[in-house]
């Protein structure tokens, strides 16, 4: 912000670095008649300021997580002025001893009764006690709503903003750990600075407070019969029931979205790596051997996903069978009138100017021919919403035909993918080996979350057995140089 020579404040963009925004969703106060129709429009000026600092000052891409965390919590606040409106009036407010209307910038005395902490003892009850299934809400949600909402207050108060009462209190709190085998101490400390709006949930009412790993939505594999009823969908039907003018009728299921389940199965990549996946990674495979390796990240030109957000390559494997499939499909028709389409919507968005959607860090290529394109010539990858809704459609056909009520997300594939592979190692080899080598397929910074899947694998053997048949695993892992050589021969020779 500058003054131009008439004195009037401008607005300067930096040319030499600017900062590309992948999403911006700004909030707006809507009202509406009776009949729908609006009848005032007002910018969250509050809070659409904090959105653009997020992006500007903090050159971040995105902030639509905490769009979504402020419209939950300022809808809130909304219908918290709605039930004082309905309860005060002019003439029965008195100042000194009422609470004053809710608003989002004054906060009563008493920390209870500020909107910040009745807005996290809402979100504790719509995780803990709610009944209505349509009101209860995940723990990792109320958890991400309620750091957006100290992310949006924090704003405010580095820069100044005086409230007349603070939103939440600081606090600093020593987290001790153990050491690493590097360190000369048994254990370590950290301090972390944090508030006291923090959301503290006790352990899980399932498995009467258990601790077994399974009872995460995220680590839960599918069962052999969820599988397999979702397998025959993409290998054979491919028909779903869908809503198509406000019926439900079964319809085709794109091939795109058949092959892209498929190998988030197969492989255990993650939804935005099986969408970036390019024809240079596809091969004509020896059918003779069941499993091939195959690679993804910076080094093989497709992206995946890291702590550090760094694009770390890494290798896992995959069902030759899965790998002919992509190599006909790239070769049909149907890719190549979807690829010409890619490449004109290219040169449209270029011409447009709209160079953002190339050079943010995970944008688009247009050098790279990719595989799961949709119709209209976008790539899977800038719209995973889309398949969201396709693998609803899948568990609602899989429910509809067999009443199977499929619980997993899309990302429920992965463990489903690691805990067969981790049975059939532990058949071969020891556990050490067998999380090494599924470790590295999946990618884990951390094994803690690998042995996650492996005490699923350990704990429950009657499960899924979907690999039971194949015996050839272990020869295509010949050669890794974080596992014994030695050991590694060994395995293989059986085979």
């Amino acid at each position: 912000m500058i003054v131009d020579d008439n004195g009037e404040l401008s607005v300067k963009y930096s040319k030499q670095d600017p900062v590309h925004i992948k999403k911006l969703t700004l909030l707006n106060l809507v009202g509406r008649d009776e009949s729908g129709t609006i009848v005032s429009y007002e910018p969250l000026e509050q809070v659409n300021r904090f959105l653009l600092a997020h992006h500007v000052d903090e050159s971040k891409q995105e902030s639509d997580q905490y769009s979504k965390a402020l419209v939950h919590f300022f809808s809130f606040l909304l219908k918290s002025q709605s039930l004082w409106d309905a309860e005060y009036d002019e003439d029965l407010f008195d100042e000194l001893i009422d609470l004053p209307r809710p608003t989002w910038n004054t906060f009563p005395l008493r920390k209870n009764q500020r909107i910040t902490y009745q807005y996290r003892a809402a979100l504790k009850h719509a995780v803990l006690e709610e009944q209505n299934p349509q009101l209860k809400i995940a723990r990792t949600t109320a958890s991400a709503y309620m750091n957006g909402v100290v992310k949006f207050y924090s704003y405010y108060l580095r820069n100044g903003y005086q409230f007349n009462n603070p939103p939440f209190k600081y606090e600093v709190v020593t987290i001790s750990f153990q050491a690493s085998g590097t360190s000369m101490k048994a254990y370590m400390s950290k301090q972390v600075h944090t508030t006291d709006l923090r959301l503290n949930f006790g352990k899980s009412k399932k498995n009467e407070g258990g601790g077994l790993p399974s009872s995460r939505r995220d680590l839960k594999p599918l069962a052999n019969v969820e599988w397999t009823s979702v397998e025959k969908i993409l290998l054979g039907s491919r028909k779903v029931i869908k809503n198509v003018g406000g019926e439900l009728k079964r319809a085709s299921f794109p091939i795109e979205y058949c092959l892209f389940f498929l190998v988030g199965r197969f492989t255990g990549l993650r939804k935005e790596e099986v969408a970036s996946l390019h024809k240079g990674q596809v091969v004509k495979p020896n059918l003779e051997k069941k499993m091939m390796r195959f690679g993804v990240g910076s080094t093989y030109g497709s992206l995946t996903k890291s702590n550090g957000h760094d694009n770390k390559p890494r290798r896992t494997i995959i069902p030759t069978s899965t790998m002919q499939m992509l190599y006909e499909y790239t070769r049909s028709d149907r890719y190549q009138a979807r690829l010409a389409k890619f490449k004109a919507f290219c040169r449209e968005r270029r011409a447009l100017g709209d160079n953002a959607l190339f050079e943010v860090e995970d944008g688009i290529d247009e050098e790279k021919d990719y595989i799961f394109i949709s119709q209209t010539g976008i790539p899977f990858f800038t719209k995973l919403t889309e398949a969201n809704t396709r693998w609803n459609e899948i568990r609602a056909t899989v429910e509809n035909d067999n009443g199977i009520n499929i619980n997993g997300v899309i990302h429920n594939l992965r463990p489903t993918f690691a805990v067969s592979l981790f049975r059939v190692l532990l058949r071969k080899t020891d556990p050490d080996t067998a999380l090494a080598l599924v470790s590295e397929c999946l990618g884990h910074e951390d094994a803690a979350t690998t042995l996650l899947y492996l005490k699923i694998a350990q704990d429950e053997p009657a499960g899924d057995e979907i690999y039971e048949d194949v015996l050839d695993y272990l020869g295509i892992f010949d050669g890794l140089g974080d596992i014994d050589d030695a050991l590694t021969h060994d395995i293989s020779s059986e085979v």
